[in-house]
């Protein structure tokens, strides 16, 4: 199975670069893995309203699907990571990835949204909603976390001592 992690905006935080791609090497271990930021459009007009700038970047996220169907790798279980989404433990975690390949599902995307959230089209489009936590984090930094948590997830399902319970 394929994972995507893919992030409205670029990072110009070296760390949270260093840290998303520290993680992204070591999946590659054990998924096709892709981590991709895509344009900032927020910066459409300084005056945009929150809606306006989820509907700039709701058309970024659709040319994105868009475009993994035509290369042949249609995105076909697609989580966003939300504050209001559901809550894993790691393993929990671990048994969700399980799940989705246990369903022969051959790309699963983990999608980053901009400061305001998603667009209600992208929210319909959606299979799941998933928190890190109840602690809010920044865009940019959820980043290497959620590499890092599919990292972990891996490690667990097969056996690896990484995970310390």
């Amino acid at each position: 199975m394929q994972w995507s992690l893919v992030a409205i905006g670029k990072t110009n935080a070296d760390w949270i670069r260093t840290g998303t791609q520290e993680y992204a090497q070591r999946l590659a271990h054990y998924t096709r893995f892709h981590y991709t930021e895509l344009p900032d459009p927020k910066r459409i007009s300084n005056k945009a309203s929150e809606e306006q700038v989820k509907l700039a970047e709701w058309a970024v996220w659709a040319k994105w699907l868009q475009n993994t169907a035509v290369q042949g790798t249609a995105v076909d279980h697609l989580l966003l990571l939300d504050e209001r989404g559901k809550s894993f433990s790691s393993l929990e975690f671990a048994q969700h990835v399980e799940k989705l390949g246990l369903r022969g599902l051959k790309h699963c995307a983990m999608l980053i949204g901009g400061p305001y959230g998603f667009a209600p089209a992208l929210r319909e489009r959606a299979d799941g909603l998933s928190s890190l936590g109840p602690m809010t984090f920044s865009h940019q930094m959820i980043r290497p976390f959620a590499a890092e948590q599919l990292y972990r997830a891996h490690t667990i399902l097969r056996g690896e001592p990484y995970h310390h319970q």
